[in-house]
């Protein structure tokens, strides 16, 4: 009997999501634990962001439920990579069957909700509200009155025409400031990674945002972004560490969710920072800062690669976003020419070829960070030829014979005391395994110090 009153608790726990209607949620397949990652829709006021902007929720549902038919959305994307020099016949061919692979998945990323943070004429509070949601059939009438009346079936490409409504809104909101004589300084999308949920995401961003405002302000220089916050499903199984299966459901699905990453960054979030923000930044002058953790790291340094991939990418007419990736979860082979790995493991997952290997193509720059004290999943080495740039293994890529021109490494301390300008065509590799303790140990002041001091030396 007591055995049957704990599960039957345990089962009620998992039913967060008292405000979505529930046949909604079930209907795309996104209930039960996975309501973590649009737990914002029935939390709104218990944690959000406390700085302006938008929060865009992935979340992941089969593709027939959503309406994508295709292998990868045709639409919008093409897997043929656009050549440039010094990038072999070979290389390119491996890119697009890792393109396709990765976007073949019988699941598909989709927008379900946009959350705009904002302030009501005469209101002091930034308070949240509703700007784009699958689970509503009011909610957003615009793309509803585009697409028709199809609801949960077009909840894809409605995720789409929402991006392109908040772009938009982006754009008045940052004229409305201007205007207002508040003005914004810098736009700041943000990502976090592997094992993070919905709330966990919003609140990682608050400390890196905060502590960077504050290191601005330390340095006599005013920081004052709008952000675009990123949350997808991050993990499977539930949220105890102590549970066996659902360690065991985290460890597994590393590669999944390495792979899930990469599809935002090819798809939704390419179209983000390869056509949303050239225009805004053409616009406003204003430019863009991409942050990111882990594989928060790892999805928008895939974005910021893969303009080629997008069909309506926009070039840029001003200097490309500043990147930095903050313990970065993906392989540091991406930044070299002609990688394979071992034919058994190649015939399992086909390497990449360095899709990162021209560095000039974005148009933009780099930071990365790496720890001595990172030791975070040390078996992708051995099952995907993975060497994490946030890891030690990484650093020795980073810094070897072939990579050595393109990489200027530095420690934390000696870029603090730096008072010259960054070399924009090459990437800034932090050693900062005296700031950063552990793979998660990103929400500290001297982090938001490191992220303002990037931002000055790059002259953003």
């Amino acid at each position: 009997m007591i055995l049957f009153v704990v599960i039957f608790l345990l089962a009620q726990c998992t039913k967060i999501n008292q405000h979505v209607p529930e046949k909604e949620v079930e209907g795309l397949q996104t209930d039960g634990v996975l309501s973590r990652y649009h737990e914002v829709l029935n939390l709104p006021f218990s944690r959000h962001m406390l700085h302006p902007g938008y929060l865009v929720g992935i979340e992941k549902s089969p593709r027939e439920l959503i309406g994508l038919n295709t292998s990868f959305d045709e639409v919008h994307l093409t897997n043929s990579t656009t050549n440039s020099a010094n990038i072999s016949d070979e290389d390119l061919t491996r890119q697009q069957k890792v393109f396709e692979r990765t976007l073949g998945d019988p699941k598909a990323m989709f927008v379900s909700h946009i959350l705009r943070y904002g302030r009501a004429q005469g209101d002091q509070q930034l308070k949240p509200g509703l700007f784009y949601s699958a689970y509503s059939k009011t909610a957003f009438g615009k793309a509803k009155k585009l697409l028709g009346d199809c609801h949960q079936r077009c909840a894809y490409q409605e995720g789409w025409q929402a991006l392109q409504a908040m772009e938009e809104a982006l754009l008045k909101d940052i004229q409305s400031a201007s205007k207002s004589k508040k003005p914004y300084t810098h736009i700041f999308v943000a990502a976090m990674g592997w094992n993070n949920d919905q709330l966990e995401s919003i609140e990682r961003y608050n400390a890196i945002i905060e502590h960077t405002k504050r290191a601005a302000a330390s340095s006599g220089s005013n920081f004052n972004p709008i952000v675009v916050g990123v949350t997808w499903p991050s993990v499977w199984g539930g949220q105890s560490v102590l549970d066996l299966a659902n360690r065991t459901l985290h460890i597994a699905s590393y590669p999944t969710k390495a792979d899930d990453a990469d599809e935002i960054g090819y798809g939704l979030l390419n179209y983000v920072v390869n056509a949303m923000l050239p225009r805004i930044e053409a616009e406003t002058r204003l430019t863009s800062i991409l942050a990111g953790h882990s594989m928060g790291a790892r999805m928008l340094t895939r974005a910021y690669f893969s303009s080629s991939h997008l069909k309506d990418a926009v070039p840029r007419k001003n200097v490309g976003p500043l990147v930095i990736g903050l313990q970065g979860a993906f392989s540091a082979n991406r930044f070299r020419s002609d990688f394979s790995l071992s034919p058994l493991v190649d015939w399992v997952r086909s390497a990449e070829s360095g899709p990162y290997q021209n560095l000039d193509a974005p148009g933009g720059s780099m930071v990365l960070t790496w720890s001595r004290e990172d030791h975070a999943n040390p078996v992708a080495r051995f099952v995907t030829g993975a060497v994490h740039v946030g890891g030690k293994p990484g650093k020795e890529v980073m810094v070897d014979d072939e990579l050595g021109d393109r990489v200027v490494p530095l420690n934390w301390e000696e870029l603090r005391a730096s008072s010259t300008t960054c070399n924009r065509n090459k990437i800034l590799y932090v050693d900062a395994s005296s700031i950063i303790k552990t793979h998660s140990d990103i929400r500290n002041p001297e982090v938001g110090q490191l992220v303002w001091r990037s931002i000055e030396c790059f002259g953003r």
